[in-house]
């Protein structure tokens, strides 16, 4: 820090913690052994599940010692929750626990135990801000009607953008952080296509009528497809090995054959939107290679959808034509398209009641449902842009796509000036191309109010927040440009005598 400025605040003192901290454990143990007594006592049934809560306690405290490990574990274990099912499952509660527990440990050791400011630049203060106030809003979910359980629903998912934070550390503080992001990325996609493959094999088998077969669709998880297909692409385009390059074309071609599989119109788009923004910011010579891999990509598609499918293969391709036809007149002709345009404009109705707070989170809305042919009352909105404003007033979405917004300036950044380290350029890159494909499809489904979304939102976020802070930190070190402060540590620039020839 810099010597000549006051220090204002001072973390806890060595004795005060330790004082408090032997104070909690006490206590912790104290309530353990009254719990174990309860539990003896009242509910002998859960005896035999102690040695795994104990054995799991040990795990847990194992991989908090381990700061990139236990990120990479809470981050990969996100696909146990990323499936649909009704009602709450075990695996929701035990994931939910475990993730709450880590940014609750991480967020307290970084605002109270360490002198490094958090939330430095503008982006960060919006994001932090919006977390605090959509936190702030459930007086009005209550004064509009909403339900506590609906307004924790859509918290939760919301909280999940917390994980910007602890990613954006990871990729500055660890030499392979960058890589193991990453890797997070590829190995969630890669979960979800194996469980949508089944999925859509099943359907198939299942299938009795002709129109099953050609309607047949997985059609969760979108945006986890397309993420890694992204990833997976602009990897491919920049790698310099052949087994590089063989390997991250065969991902590519694995996740947008799954995305394919959804049948989802909208991510279809939006892919080809995000597709032509990477195809504007690559190199020349990358472009002809994009191109080639559309075609190879269609190729190999055809060729194991021919083994795959076999008889039925001409019902699926009439199906996707079909769906891919319709794309020109679905804003017409499509009910469900149209249904949602319906949704939107009574959204929008209720908005100008209160434009500046909103309602609140879990509260619902009326309109008639075209579909259904009746009034509807329901809480989800599939345009995410109007739902922010009807949720939280104008502030929410204000503050989230400033968020974003400013992210996609840092990516540009990082893949215009810091050809250098290829990593960095290429993950910022995915990233622009995948937050470009969402500002296209949150039109129509809305990213902010279901889990997916908002964890691969924190994800790539966060790469991109840690890749700019290690490019400004480098070109301060060289005496260019840079911000006064980076990452909580003074800088300042570097003598000219001792800067010559180390411009990037």
């Amino acid at each position: 820090m810099d010597a000549s400025r006051p220090i204002l605040t001072q973390g806890p003192s060595e004795s005060w913690l330790y004082y408090w901290g032997s104070g909690l454990l006490y206590a912790a143990f104290g309530f353990a052994m009254v719990l174990l007594v309860f539990i003896t006592w009242k509910l002998d049934w859960i005896l035999p599940f102690i040695p795994v809560v104990l054995l799991g306690g040990v795990g847990i405290w194992w991989l908090f010692q381990r700061p990139l490990l236990n990120l990479a574990v809470v981050l990969c274990s996100f696909v146990l929750i990323a499936d649909f099912e009704e009602g709450i499952q075990i695996t929701e509660v035990f994931y939910g626990l475990y993730y709450m527990s880590f940014l609750g440990y991480w967020f307290f050791k970084r605002l109270f135990l360490d002198d490094k400011p958090v939330f430095e630049r503008p982006e960060e203060k919006a994001l932090w801000i919006f977390l605090i106030l959509v936190t702030l809003s459930i007086p009005l979910t209550l004064l509009f009607g909403g339900t506590f359980k609906l307004w924790l629903g859509e918290w939760l998912s919301l909280s999940l953008l917390g994980f910007y934070f602890p990613v954006k550390e990871a990729v500055i503080k660890h030499d392979q952080g960058l890589k193991v992001v990453i890797g997070v990325v590829l190995f969630v996609g890669l979960v979800v296509l194996g469980r949508n493959v089944l999925e859509y094999k099943q359907a198939i088998t299942d299938a009795v009528q002709a129109w099953e077969i050609a309607k047949g669709r997985a059609v969760t998880n979108e945006g986890l497809l397309m993420v890694p297909a992204f990833f997976s692409l602009a990897m491919y385009l920049f790698s310099a090995e052949w087994k590089q390059k063989t390997i991250f074309l065969g991902l590519f071609i694995a996740f947008f054959g799954g995305l394919i599989l959804t049948q989802s119109r909208g991510y279809w788009v939006a892919f080809f939107l995000g597709a032509l923004v990477l195809f504007w910011l690559i190199p020349r010579q990358q472009k002809g290679r994009l191109l080639a891999t559309g075609v190879v990509t269609g190729v190999v598609v055809f060729a194991i959808a021919t083994i795959v499918l076999g008889d039925v293969l001409m019902l699926v391709l009439g199906g996707l034509l079909d769906r891919l036809v319709s794309i020109g007149s679905a804003t017409t002709k499509d009910i469900s398209l149209v249904n949602r345009f319906l949704e939107t404009g009574a959204v929008w109705e209720h908005i100008k009641t209160n434009p500046i707070l909103g309602h609140g989170m879990g509260v619902s809305y009326r309109f008639f449902d075209i579909t259904y042919e009746f009034s509807d009352s329901k809480p989800f909105i599939h345009n995410g842009y109007i739902a922010l404003w009807y949720k939280f007033g104008v502030w929410g979405p204000a503050l989230i796509l400033t968020f974003l917004g400013i992210c996609i300036r840092r990516a540009f950044v990082v893949v215009r000036q810091n050809q250098g380290d290829r990593l960095m350029a290429t993950a910022s890159l995915a990233v622009i191309a995948c937050l470009a494909a969402f500002s296209l499809s949150a039109n129509t489904s809305n990213p902010f109010y279901i889990n997916d979304p908002m964890f691969i939102f924190s994800v790539m976020t966060g790469m991109v927040g840690g890749c700019y802070s290690i490019h400004t930190r480098k070109l301060t070190l060289a005496g260019i440009s840079g911000p006064a402060s980076i990452d909580g540590e003074s800088t300042m620039r570097a003598s000219s005598t001792s800067t010559s020839g180390n411009e990037t």
